[in-house]
Protein backbone atom coordinates (compact mmCIF):
# COMPACT_ATOMS: atom_id res chain seq x y z
CA UNK A 1 0.00 0.00 0.00
CA UNK A 2 3.23 2.06 -0.71
CA UNK A 3 3.18 4.98 -3.13
CA UNK A 4 6.69 5.12 -4.77
CA UNK A 5 9.30 3.55 -2.64
CA UNK A 6 12.01 4.30 -4.90
CA UNK A 7 11.45 7.60 -5.04
CA UNK A 8 13.27 9.85 -2.23
CA UNK A 9 11.26 12.78 -0.51
CA UNK A 10 13.64 15.59 -1.13
CA UNK A 11 15.28 17.13 1.33
CA UNK A 12 15.17 20.65 1.61
CA UNK A 13 18.95 22.60 2.10
CA UNK A 14 18.48 25.36 3.67
CA UNK A 15 20.95 27.60 5.88
CA UNK A 16 19.97 26.15 9.30
CA UNK A 17 21.13 22.82 7.55
CA UNK A 18 24.63 23.83 6.99
CA UNK A 19 26.01 23.45 10.80
CA UNK A 20 24.54 20.30 11.11
CA UNK A 21 26.61 18.48 8.18
CA UNK A 22 28.68 15.89 9.14
CA UNK A 23 32.77 16.94 8.69
CA UNK A 24 34.84 13.97 7.17
CA UNK A 25 38.46 13.93 7.25
CA UNK A 26 39.77 14.41 3.78
CA UNK A 27 42.52 12.19 4.13
CA UNK A 28 40.16 9.55 4.44
CA UNK A 29 40.21 6.99 1.41
CA UNK A 30 37.52 8.25 -1.43
CA UNK A 31 35.84 5.39 -1.38
CA UNK A 32 35.30 5.13 2.50
CA UNK A 33 34.19 8.77 2.26
CA UNK A 34 31.34 7.88 -0.93
CA UNK A 35 30.08 5.35 1.73
CA UNK A 36 29.89 7.84 5.15
CA UNK A 37 28.33 10.24 2.46
CA UNK A 38 25.81 7.58 1.85
CA UNK A 39 25.15 7.00 4.86
CA UNK A 40 24.93 9.85 6.34
CA UNK A 41 22.11 10.97 3.37
CA UNK A 42 19.88 7.78 4.67
CA UNK A 43 20.21 9.06 7.75
CA UNK A 44 19.25 12.43 7.18
CA UNK A 45 16.49 11.13 4.93
CA UNK A 46 14.58 8.91 8.14
CA UNK A 47 15.44 12.09 10.32
CA UNK A 48 13.58 14.74 8.38
CA UNK A 49 10.56 12.59 7.61
CA UNK A 50 10.36 11.94 11.77
CA UNK A 51 10.73 15.84 11.90
CA UNK A 52 7.93 16.42 9.22
CA UNK A 53 5.59 14.26 11.72
CA UNK A 54 5.98 16.88 14.54
CA UNK A 55 6.01 20.42 11.93
CA UNK A 56 4.10 19.22 8.89
CA UNK A 57 4.69 22.97 7.95
CA UNK A 58 8.35 22.05 7.04
CA UNK A 59 7.36 20.33 4.07
CA UNK A 60 7.64 21.36 0.58
CA UNK A 61 6.47 19.95 -2.77
CA UNK A 62 4.19 17.48 -3.78
CA UNK A 63 4.30 13.86 -3.59
CA UNK A 64 3.49 11.36 -5.91
CA UNK A 65 0.27 10.10 -3.88
CA UNK A 66 -0.97 13.47 -5.45
CA UNK A 67 -1.15 15.59 -1.91
CA UNK A 68 1.46 17.86 -0.56
CA UNK A 69 4.09 16.16 1.86
CA UNK A 70 2.38 18.92 4.34
CA UNK A 71 -0.85 17.61 3.88
CA UNK A 72 -0.04 13.56 3.99
CA UNK A 73 1.97 14.57 7.27
CA UNK A 74 -0.36 16.45 9.03
CA UNK A 75 -3.11 14.08 8.42
CA UNK A 76 -0.56 10.96 9.81
CA UNK A 77 -0.03 9.31 6.28
CA UNK A 78 1.31 5.99 7.73
CA UNK A 79 2.47 5.56 3.88
CA UNK A 80 4.94 8.28 3.90
CA UNK A 81 6.73 7.00 6.61
CA UNK A 82 7.02 2.94 5.11
CA UNK A 83 8.09 4.92 1.97
CA UNK A 84 10.83 6.61 3.01
CA UNK A 85 11.78 2.87 5.41
CA UNK A 86 11.42 1.25 2.28
CA UNK A 87 13.41 3.81 0.60
CA UNK A 88 16.75 3.90 2.71
CA UNK A 89 16.65 -0.29 3.94
CA UNK A 90 17.01 -0.68 0.09
CA UNK A 91 19.72 1.92 -0.03
CA UNK A 92 21.41 0.53 3.39
CA UNK A 93 21.34 -3.03 1.67
CA UNK A 94 23.36 -1.36 -1.19
CA UNK A 95 25.63 0.40 0.32
CA UNK A 96 26.30 -2.45 3.01
CA UNK A 97 26.61 -4.94 0.07
CA UNK A 98 29.12 -2.60 -1.79
CA UNK A 99 31.25 -2.30 1.32
CA UNK A 100 31.35 -6.38 1.95
CA UNK A 101 32.68 -7.06 -1.84
CA UNK A 102 35.21 -4.51 -1.04
CA UNK A 103 36.30 -6.55 2.16
CA UNK A 104 35.90 -9.63 0.37
CA UNK A 105 38.14 -8.68 -2.27
CA UNK A 106 42.01 -9.59 -0.63
CA UNK A 107 42.84 -12.67 -2.91
CA UNK A 108 42.78 -16.05 -1.04
CA UNK A 109 45.66 -17.56 0.14
CA UNK A 110 47.02 -21.37 0.34
CA UNK A 111 48.40 -21.14 3.44
CA UNK A 112 47.73 -23.85 6.08
CA UNK A 113 45.21 -22.83 8.97
CA UNK A 114 47.35 -21.82 12.19
CA UNK A 115 50.81 -21.33 10.28
CA UNK A 116 52.90 -18.49 10.89
CA UNK A 117 52.40 -17.87 7.18
CA UNK A 118 48.34 -17.94 7.83
CA UNK A 119 48.90 -15.66 10.56
CA UNK A 120 50.65 -13.20 8.69
CA UNK A 121 48.18 -13.19 5.87
CA UNK A 122 44.92 -12.18 8.39
CA UNK A 123 46.86 -9.51 9.57
CA UNK A 124 47.60 -8.13 6.97
CA UNK A 125 43.81 -8.18 6.02
CA UNK A 126 42.87 -6.52 9.04
CA UNK A 127 45.11 -3.75 9.00
CA UNK A 128 43.88 -3.35 5.18
CA UNK A 129 39.70 -3.40 5.74
CA UNK A 130 39.48 -7.18 4.67
CA UNK A 131 37.63 -9.90 6.31
CA UNK A 132 39.99 -11.73 7.96
CA UNK A 133 38.46 -15.13 6.32
CA UNK A 134 38.23 -14.97 2.60
CA UNK A 135 36.01 -17.73 0.61
CA UNK A 136 38.87 -19.77 -0.95
CA UNK A 137 41.24 -19.64 2.12
CA UNK A 138 43.07 -23.57 2.74
CA UNK A 139 41.04 -25.35 4.93
CA UNK A 140 38.09 -22.67 4.93
CA UNK A 141 34.43 -23.53 4.03
CA UNK A 142 32.85 -20.67 3.35
CA UNK A 143 29.55 -20.05 1.57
Amino acid sequence: MSTAPDTPIPVPSGKADKNRRTRLDKGLPPELREWLTRATRIHAHICYIVRLFGNPSQAGGQSNAGDTYEARAARGDRTLLYDALTYCGDEMEMLRAEIEAAMEAAPPTDAEPGSREKVAVMLARAEAGHSIFIPGDAGICLK
